[in-house]
């Protein structure tokens, strides 16, 4: 019977709870006095931040497709017509440069009109919601790495005994290779002693028949 994955269903059931939990951070931010005074005020902050990320992200992008629009148009000039456009460019780029400084200062410097109370808390609460979702399931993931760490390796334990048989084998195998490298000897030595026992009654043979 294969074991049901008891912490994999613990983590979803987890994750769930952590989900009502967005949804009552969400509520207590319009219903509890305190709490919305609090997320009112923060959450025009993160709007603040948000604008600010998104006009500078805005004007970037739009300074890149002009010089890349520019790089692209095929053109032919002249000498002169060349030389007046690298120092109308060389101007060009130290008074834009310039102004980027200028205004990337005045950007993250800049106040947006701000969001109504109701919007701001709802931001507010969207991004609290969410950070706690998210803050649950690092946890778990978190928590999911260091269990696996700590419990052994089922794969490694099996290799680790396939090599234990391995070297078993191994060493049979030389084992029996030198009991046949002895078994060998020993039947040299025999054969060697059996031809010179043969030499020796074949010589004793001839010398009696040679005296008789």
């Amino acid at each position: 019977m294969v074991p049901l994955p008891l912490f994999k269903l613990g983590a979803l059931f987890v994750r769930q709870i952590s989900k009502y939990g967005a949804n009552y951070i969400k509520s207590q931010a319009h219903d509890h006095p305190k709490f919305r005074t609090y997320a009112a005020r923060y959450g025009q902050t993160i709007h603040q931040i948000n604008m600010r990320m998104t006009v500078k992200l805005l004007k970037d992008s739009a300074a890149e497709k002009r010089a890349r629009e520019k790089a692209e148009a095929p053109t032919v000039k002249t000498e002169e017509q060349t030389r007046h456009d690298e120092e109308q460019k060389e101007k060009n780029a130290q008074k834009e440069k310039t102004t980027n400084q200028e205004g990337s200062k005045s950007v993250w410097k800049r106040k947006f009109r701000p969001l109504p109370e109701a919007k701001a808390v709802d931001l507010f609460a969207d991004v609290i919601g969410d950070a706690f979702v998210l803050l649950v399931a690092g946890g778990l993931i978190i928590y999911e790495y260091v269990r696996s760490k700590g419990k052994p390796d089922a794969n490694a334990e099996k290799i680790a005994e396939l090599n234990l048989k391995l070297e078993a084998l191994d060493a049979r195998e030389k084992h029996l290779e030198e009991s046949e490298k002895e078994q060998q000897t020993r039947v040299e030595t025999l054969e060697q002693a059996i031809e010179e026992m043969r030499k020796a009654s074949s010589k004793k043979k001839t010398l009696s028949f040679s005296r008789s």
